[in-house]
Parts: C-alpha cells; sequence; structure tokens
C-alpha cells in the first residue's frame, strides 16, 4: 500500500501524462486544474506537498523511462486506492483534457485505455461517456452515412470548395487528421469514407455542408469540435497558403458551433517540408 504522499506523485504523473503526453504541450490551464484535482483527493494536505508531489512526478516524467513510469503508476493505482477514487480520477482526467477547450482523440484514448487498465465501469457517467470519440469512432456499415463522412465533407468542401482545386497534399492532410479521429480504422475503411463522402460532395446530392456543420453541432460536444476547428486550420494551410477565402469558411463553421476563432494557425504539412 503506497503513502498518501506516494499517491498524490502517481496521480500527478498521470494527470502529467495526460495533459502533456497527447499533444505535447502543458498549459497553465492544465496545471491549475491538476494542482485542485490533488488538493481534493487529499484536503487534509498542505499546498507544499501537492506541490513537491507535481515536481517529483514532472521529474519523473521527464526522464528517459517515463512511459513506464507511468506504467508503474497505473498498476499501482490500480492496486492500493478505492474503485471509487479510480472512477473519480477518470473524471478527473476528462475535465484536464477539457481545459485547453478541445478534447483529442489521443486525450480520449489514452483515458480509454486507463478505464481498461483499471476495469471501471463508466455505464452511468454520462459526462465521461460522452468524452470520448465514440461518435466518431464507430465504424457504419457499408452505405451507412455517419459522422464521420460528415466531418469529411466538411473537410472537403474547405479545400476544394475554396478555390476549386484539391491537391495531393489537401488529400493527404485529410487523411491524415481523419485517420487520428479513426486511429483503429483500417486503410479500406478510410479509402471507402473519403470515397462516400466525395461522392457526395461532387453530386451535391443528399447532404450539404450546412447539414454536415449541423450534424456535428449536435453529436460532437463543444470541446471536440475545437479540435476539428484546429484541423480544419490545418487542411486549409496544407498548400502553404491560407486563402482568406477559407478563413472566412472556418469563421462560418466557428459561428455555427458557437466557437470563436482566435486559435493559432497549426503547422501545416507545408510549413513542415519548409523547417531546418
Amino acid at each position: 500500500m503506497e503513502n498518501p504522499q506516494d499517491i498524490l506523485r502517481d496521480l500527478a504523473l498521470i494527470y502529467i501524462a495526460l495533459a502533456h503526453g497527447t499533444d505535447q504541450h502543458l498549459d497553465d490551464a492544465e496545471m491549475d486544474i491538476i494542482a485542485r484535482r490533488l488538493q481534493d483527493v487529499q484536503p487534509g494536505v498542505s499546498q507544499g506537498t501537492v506541490l513537491r508531489a507535481v515536481k517529483d512526478a514532472l521529474e519523473a516524467y521527464t526522464q528517459d523511462e517515463a512511459s513506464t513510469n507511468v506504467e508503474q503508476a497505473v498498476e499501482r493505482l490500480r492496486t492500493d486506492v478505492p474503485q471509487s477514487l479510480r472512477r473519480r480520477i477518470v473524471r478527473d482526467l476528462t475535465e484536464i483534457g477539457k481545459a485547453d477547450d478541445k478534447f483529442l482523440y489521443a486525450e480520449a484514448a489514452f483515458i480509454g485505455r486507463l478505464v481498461e487498465a483499471w476495469k471501471v465501469n463508466l455505464t452511468d457517467l454520462v459526462d465521461d461517456a460522452a468524452a470520448t470519440w465514440s461518435v466518431l469512432t464507430v465504424i457504419a456499415e457499408e452505405d451507412a452515412w455517419t459522422p464521420v463522412h460528415d466531418l469529411v465533407l466538411i473537410y472537403l468542401t474547405l479545400a476544394h470548395g475554396t478555390d476549386e482545386t484539391l491537391s495531393r497534399k489537401e488529400v493527404d492532410a485529410i487523411t491524415e487528421k481523419v485517420g487520428e479521429w479513426l486511429r483503429n480504422a483500417d486503410t479500406e475503411t478510410l479509402r471507402r469514407i473519403l470515397h462516400d463522402a466525395m461522392a457526395v460532395y461532387q453530386s451535391q446530392e443528399g447532404r450539404t455542408f450546412d447539414e454536415a456543420v449541423a450534424s456535428i453541432s449536435t453529436t460532437v460536444p463543444a470541446y471536440q469540435r475545437r479540435a476539428i476547428l484546429e484541423d480544419l486550420h490545418y487542411i486549409a494551410g496544407a498548400d502553404g497558403v491560407l486563402l482568406v477565402e477559407a478563413r472566412v469558411l472556418i469563421e462560418r463553421v466557428a459561428r455555427a458551433w458557437g466557437l470563436s476563432t482566435d486559435i493559432q494557425d497549426p503547422e501545416s504539412p507545408a510549413d513542415a517540408e519548409h523547417v531546418e
């Protein structure tokens, strides 16, 4: 059985692994939530004890064997803390993942692996169950239209509709982003989804851009839609130039989703090619 200080350190290590490991960024909002959640777990401990646990966790996380340290922390907490606390930790991780106003696939996958390792039952935890990409990751049967198709239709409209061309770089960027949401999908499934969405886009029948935007608004939580908004910036810049028309379309989508567009343009594939 771990002592309270060790439990705090292991908790901090897992929280940090989620906050930083999934997007290689750890911001102040995420660190503030980590500190508050540690204090909530053991309300009687001093702030100094919490800060020391965070410091020890950061040291373990920055070592070469960081992944091993995280795995060991997961295993220790599986055996040394009650199920009720493990369920609470899952809730905390979800909130930390949402702290920067987006919830990436990698964050959902990290929490999913933890849930599986700890045998946590989330069927009655509505908020946590909804905080996954299940609406996008479920692969429907052939010929069925899914939220993933809506996502691809939006991507295609952005890439082609703003300049009437669809370059190989834009196709690759779309494929990359869809693949990030569908990590378990095989190449044939991805190809089928892209083909089906392209057919609808070209025919302009069966599904409009506005319908796809509205569908995503109702099926995907706001903090996940913000991640999609970043994808749109990435795809729009795939050719190395972010057109005014593309910005206008992205702003239109953002307004429909109730989001601001004050996000930094992520590095596009074209930008990456020029990094020395």
